[in-house]
């Protein structure tokens, strides 16, 4: 009986160690069978319940699973599986006259705190003040949804788009952490041009004669304005070459914005050439062959003009008070509404009505420099008293007011709180081109001189 029960056990715990076995394998085989029917009910949630049915039965799930799955994952697999735009009634609106945003969004039904939370955006970024007119403005609202009574429920206000002007394009687009911000620039065409002009007696009215645009010609003499004076050293025999861009946007190519890439002027037997050269993107400087800078601390020139008309000099007769008078500054000729840009970096000591000035800016740049801008038709947006100016910052527009005979820039320059010549103050370089920068410098060169080298010395007419 002994022998017995050992046998009876030996041949026991055999089969119940293959029992196991095999029950663990179905443990296994059926917990992997699990997860493949979750990974598969996760990827095809929101298909056809058909489809669903069609993946359980390969599985060989069982019944009471699969229809709490879609509760479970639905939620996070369904935002990721569609274009938003599809799920969006996009709706164009004009502004009118006096609109503001809280107008706007009160004509499309959005109310308590959707409305305040939208109006908090958007009048971070443009104020509360009337929007211009005519302006478009793209609001994109969540398609309507139905209650079980069949009733529609309006959508919320998702995103909004808003035309500032012709330059750029604001953004509110509303997510899970609140309403998100963007200012994009809208795209431009640009091309690449070259022109060349001989002097025959004055640059700016021979190069108008040949073609070139003014501001070209401005820009000319702002490049090389530290190396020769234009408006006095122009010549019979000069020449000059200018490679610019000029960049556009469809349907306002008469407002299209042009810049020097390079230039090559020949005068009195001397060559300059500049090369335009950013270090960084969207900042520039103009720079000779050898890397050194063509600018100053100070811009010579405070706006983009056509003629000096009136010199700094200690006596000149008055046009209006029809006597001489000392004329402690430089007036520039240039069309009403042209900018005016500061000189240096600095601080509008005042901005504002200015006696015979009429409306002026006094920039205080350090404690040796001042300069002031008169006659102005108006301020740009910003510039007041106590506001940081930048070099070349626009600050004002030409006008007339005060006592002006006609739309001109009154510039003026103090050092040490004393009356200097703008024309014959002279400042130091400011920079040169970075070793580690040398070799960029030199292959944007090379190409800039290819393209200025296709105008052969036979464009020119010979005198």
């Amino acid at each position: 009986m002994t022998g017995l029960k050992k046998t009876v056990r030996w041949r026991f715990f055999p089969g119940y160690f293959n029992g196991l076995a095999l029950l663990a394998t179905a443990v296994a085989v059926l917990a992997i069978n699990l997860r493949e029917v979750a990974g598969v009910t996760q990827e095809t949630a929101g298909k056809a319940d058909s489809k669903s049915k069609s993946s359980q039965a390969k599985t060989g799930a069982g019944k009471t699973f699969i229809p709490q799955a879609p509760r479970v994952w639905l939620p996070t697999a369904i935002p990721g599986r569609f274009d938003p735009r599809d799920t969006r009634k996009h709706i164009l609106h004009r502004i009118r006259a006096g609109e503001t945003f809280s107008l706007l969004l009160g004509r499309y039904g959005l109310a308590g705190a959707e409305k305040q939370l939208w109006l908090r955006s958007l009048t971070r970024e443009v104020g509360r003040r009337p929007l211009p007119a005519g302006r478009e403005v793209h609001l994109y609202f969540a398609k309507p949804t139905l209650t079980r009574a069949g009733r529609a429920v309006p959508g919320q206000l998702k995103a909004l788009e808003f035309n500032q002007d012709d330059a750029f394009t604001l953004i509110w687009e509303k997510g899970i952490r609140g309403i998100l911000f963007q200012r994009l620039e809208k795209p431009f065409d640009v091309e690449v041009k070259t022109v060349s002009a001989e002097v025959d007696t004055a640059l700016f009215d021979d190069g108008r004669q040949a073609g070139v645009h003014p501001a070209l010609l401005s820009q000319l003499a702002d490049i090389f304005t530290w190396d020769i004076d234009l408006q006095k050293a122009g010549q019979k025999g000069d020449t000059f070459k200018i490679l610019y861009e000029q960049r556009s946007r469809k349907g306002q190519e008469t407002r299209s914005a042009m810049r020097i890439l390079a230039a090559e002027l020949n005068s009195a037997g001397q060559k300059l050439t500049a090369i335009y050269f950013e270090k960084q993107k969207g900042q520039g400087n103009y720079y000779n062959l050898e890397g050194q800078s063509l600018a100053r601390s100070f811009l010579r020139f405070p706006l983009e003009f056509t003629s000096i008309t009136s010199h700094f000099t200690e006596s000149r007769f008055h046009p209006i008070l029809k006597t001489n008078m000392p004329h402690m500054g430089v007036d520039f000729a240039a069309q009403r509404g042209t900018p005016v840009r500061a000189v240096g970096d600095g601080i509008i000591s005042e901005a504002g009505w200015n006696g015979n000035y009429g409306k002026a800016i006094d920039i205080k740049h350090d404690s040796t420099y001042t300069s002031r801008y008169a006659h102005l038709q108006g301020f740009a947006p910003g510039i007041r008293s106590g506001s940081k100016v930048t070099k070349g910052q626009i600050i004002g527009y030409v006008g007339s007011t005060g006592r002006a005979t006609g739309p001109h820039l009154h510039f003026e320059l103090f050092k040490d709180q004393q009356f200097i010549d703008p024309l014959t103050v002279d400042f130091p370089a400011e920079e040169s081109i970075e070793p580690a920068l040398q070799k960029v410098f030199e292959s944007q060169t090379r190409t800039y001189l290819v393209e200025l080298s296709a105008f052969s010395e036979a464009s020119f007419p010979q005198s």
